[in-house]
């Protein structure tokens, strides 16, 4: 047991003050020679022995009392909550360390992650110049999650732990020195869960000692707003005897910018062809910023040749630096930039912010497959073929434009004879004033919309109306989204300035184009006629079916339906301008964007984040198992390369995977699967690996809702710059209210025990005080004794005739008279 306040301990020579009044009080009393009280003494003699040992009680019970007020004041420190009082036992220190993104927090010269390791190397080495026997065992939040994701059921303490109930001695505080030099803040959005069950199962294993936990992070608000899992670890441990303590290793929030999202715009994606990148920057921190340079870097990589190729290198550029002028807290800015890559691939996009407390997220990457061009599948029923000519002078208008779309003209019969998956390589299909289709070829397109394709039917004077009403509509589960009565003429109105389209969804990607500014395009539009809906027709909203556009008679001309996983637009009007003239108009923004939004469902852009698996299956009967991977490293330059064997699936054989596993990937950056082909050529798989977003956000949970939400564990809160070392503090049990219930009960024992050693007077008795406090019980005693002698000598003495004769002889009384004699007659 030791102390807090060891200065406090010399109040322990205050035992001494109840012995010294005693000894002063004795010497308050002069000695008398008085027969009388001789006579008392000599009976008092016989029951002095109890009498001394029942003073020196009390007088202990005093010296006792004052000690333990000493100690109370002094606060009395124990290893164990009350056992310490009587013994010692092994103290075991349970360190677990948040080393999570968040934890690269930087304020100063240090880190949160090093004043984590600070704290822990001065809390082993107090614990190193302590005499009673200490142990340590030190966990990090990023080693308990990627162990909890391989092997939860064996393992743990050697897997998972940097150290693990390590005994300390005087070389245990170079060995955390060892460590902390070689830990540095990771990229994981991981909490405190993991490694508190880590924490679970070593206590359950050691129930023989003293445990205390110290949870060190940074309490950010997203893992302790709402710690359900953490209140309920932490409440089994505390039902285990184990002593929490939370160590807080940030005291304010810092200003912080993230790069949230780095995605390509839903266009047209082919190499040759300019594509718009957004770029999403959030402000997380609780003031406002402003002129921040935003740079945004494409990497082109050259095409492998051959079997002699090596890794190609990147060809670096940077476009010219912007500025967002100002940033909100809490608030995402959005930011459109146009990339260029002149050959097809997997090339990269990387947007970097200026450093800031956390630097993690001032990086983020994306990879984008640029094809050589995409193939539009294009089905038109009109005999003259107008509306493929009008199609291809759009997608492919010569040398001096190009749109990356190629286009492809087949007739009806195609869709009969293809197969469902060979249409997957469309990035959409367009049916013009296509009359019918037979059952096979109805199948395979609504099987390529149900897989994610798009799909748009335009109308014409070949189109059988009963067929699309029954085969294509079919009650509103097929795949044209209205029923159809007729075909009908917009008629004139009189008046002038009254467009013939409205836009209904002017958000849509398809038309918002159309009614921007002041003069929007789609007042140049002219409808002369259209295929007219069933007059009782209203789209359900819960069918999937959205009216886009309609004529000024509200009847509608585009309309959507959600079909599977993929989209239908009908137009109810031809794509030629026979019907129209849009074609003549603003019908070329129409076309683009229309092919735009039909091909996003297959344009996928793959989102990673760290510390997740990357797999690639192919073909062994293509390419070769051996594979080849780069990983990031600290130098750019010099990525670290791992040579594998791909793996066989359980259900094909033929079927090869190769895996990058979830702990090599807790790195941000771009990653490569190198395959190699059966007659030695390879070919490369890129993906982009970025941190976490919301790991950014440095908002702090206060320490009062901290322990409300923990509420009803008890836990201790301090900072780690707090911690003084105090190891005495840290690691034992304050006594402080033991010794408050010892010293009432010691003080009502004192005052019950001088109450029976005083002298209490009988009721309706006259006597008077005699001796000391102390010793009035004791003296009534011997009084009564003393007067029953008295009594019975002096009924001896008056039957004596010599005794009265000599006492009235020397009084000079007459021996006959009785007042004289003092007996009664």
């Amino acid at each position: 047991m030791q102390f807090l306040y060891p200065a406090l301990t010399t109040g322990f020579l205050l035992v001494l003050l109840p012995l010294l009044i005693h000894l002063i009080n004795m010497m308050r009393h002069r000695r008398v020679q008085w027969a009388a009280m001789e006579f008392l003494l000599q009976s008092y003699k016989k029951h002095r022995r109890w009498i001394w040992l029942r003073q020196l009680l009390l007088l202990l019970l005093r010296m006792a009392a004052v000690a333990v007020l000493v100690a109370m004041l002094a606060q009395l420190v124990t290893q164990q909550r009350y056992e310490g009082l009587f013994g010692s036992t092994l103290t075991h220190h349970y360190v677990v360390i948040d080393d999570s993104m968040s934890m690269s927090d930087r304020a100063g010269g240090m880190n949160a992650l090093e004043q984590a390791l600070a704290f822990a190397c001065d809390l082993g080495a107090e614990a190193a110049r302590q005499e009673l026997r200490q142990r340590f065992t030190l966990i990090r939040f990023s080693k308990a999650q990627s162990a909890s994701q391989t092997d939860p059921d064996s393992g743990l303490a050697v897997v998972i732990t940097d150290l693990n109930a390590e005994d300390v001695d005087a070389r245990f505080p170079l060995r955390l020195e060892t460590i902390r030099a070689a830990l540095q803040p990771t990229e994981l959005p991981v909490g405190p869960a993991a490694a508190l069950q880590v924490v679970r199962r070593l206590v359950s294993q050691n129930d023989n000692e003293h445990r205390i936990l110290y949870l060190v992070s940074d309490f950010r608000a997203q893992d302790w707003d709402n710690p359900r899992e953490i209140r309920e670890l932490l409440s089994e441990l505390d039902s285990a005897g184990v002593q929490i303590r939370l160590v807080n290793c940030v005291r304010a929030r810092h200003t912080n910018l993230a790069i949230t999202a780095l995605a390509p715009s839903d266009e047209t994606r082919a190499s040759g062809v300019p594509l718009f990148v957004n770029v999403s920057v959030t402000n997380y921190s609780d003031q406002a910023v402003e002129k921040v340079p935003l740079q945004v870097r494409t990497w082109f990589y050259a095409a492998a040749v051959g079997a002699a190729s090596e890794r190609p290198v990147a060809k670096v550029d940077k476009s010219p630096m912007m500025e967002l002028e100002r940033l909100e807290p809490g608030e995402t800015v959005t930011q459109r930039v146009q990339v260029y890559f002149p050959e097809a691939g997997q090339h990269v996009v990387e947007a970097v912010l200026p450093d800031d407390a956390v630097q993690a997220d001032n990086r983020r990457w994306c990879v984008i497959d640029f094809p050589a061009e995409e193939t539009v599948l294009v089905v038109d029923g009109d005999p003259a073929q107008r509306n493929a000519f009008y199609v291809q002078a759009i997608f492919e208008p010569g040398q001096r434009a190009r749109t990356g779309i190629r286009p492809e003209v087949q007739n009806g019969a195609f869709l009969r004879d293809v197969s469902a998956e060979s249409l997957n390589k469309y990035s959409a299909i367009y049916l013009f004033d296509v009359d019918r289709l037979d059952d096979r070829a109805r199948e395979n397109i609504e099987a390529y919309v149900r897989s994610g394709g798009g799909l748009a039917i335009f109308a014409g004077p070949q189109v059988h109306l009963e067929y699309y009403q029954q085969e294509l509509y079919r009650d509103g589960t097929g795949l044209f989204p209205l029923p159809l009565a007729r075909d009908d003429l917009l008629i004139a109105e009189e008046g002038e300035g009254v467009p013939d389209v409205e836009i209904d969804a002017t958000d849509h990607p398809v038309f918002q184009e159309l009614v921007q500014g002041q003069n929007p395009l789609v007042r140049t539009m002219h409808v002369e006629r259209y295929l007219r809906p069933a007059a009782d027709w209203t789209p359900d909203p819960a069918s999937g079916v959205r009216i886009l556009a309609r004529l000024r008679n509200h009847a509608p001309l585009a309309v959507e339906k959600r079909y599977g996983q993929g989209r239908v637009i009908a137009f109810l009007t031809t794509y030629a301008p026979y019907w129209n003239d849009l074609v003549l108009g603003p019908n070329v923004i129409v076309a683009l964007r229309l092919q735009s939004y039909l091909g996003s469902a297959r344009r996928i852009t793959d989102v990673r984040t760290v510390s997740g698996a990357i797999q690639v299956p192919f073909s062994g009967e293509r390419y070769r198992s051996d594979v080849r991977m780069f990983l990031p490293s600290d130098d750019p330059a010099a990525p670290l390369v791992i040579d594998r064997t791909a793996e066989a699936l359980e259900t094909d054989a033929r079927q090869l995977v190769a895996t990058i596993e979830p702990q090599e990937t807790e790195r941000s950056g771009i990653y490569e699967i190198w395959l190699r082909r059966i007659d030695g050529s390879t070919h490369a798989h890129r993906f982009a690996v970025n941190v976490e977003p919301r790991e950014g956000n440095l908002a702090q949970t206060a320490t009062s809702d901290i322990i409300a939400h923990l509420d009803p564990v008890p836990v201790d809160i301090g900072y780690a710059d707090q911690y003084e070392a105090a190891v005495i503090e840290q690691s034992g049990f304050n006594q402080s209210m033991l010794l408050m219930a010892l010293l009432v009960f010691l003080l009502v024992g004192e005052q019950w025990l001088a109450y029976a050693n005083s002298f209490h007077a009988h009721r309706g008795t006259q006597l008077h005080h005699l001796g000391r406090p102390g010793h009035r019980a004791s003296i009534q005693r011997l009084r009564e004794e003393n007067e029953a002698e008295a009594r019975a000598a002096h009924a001896l003495r008056d039957a004596d005739p010599y005794t009265v004769a000599a006492r009235s002889a020397a009084s000079g009384a007459d021996p006959q008279d009785p007042f004289a004699q003092g007996v009664p007659q």
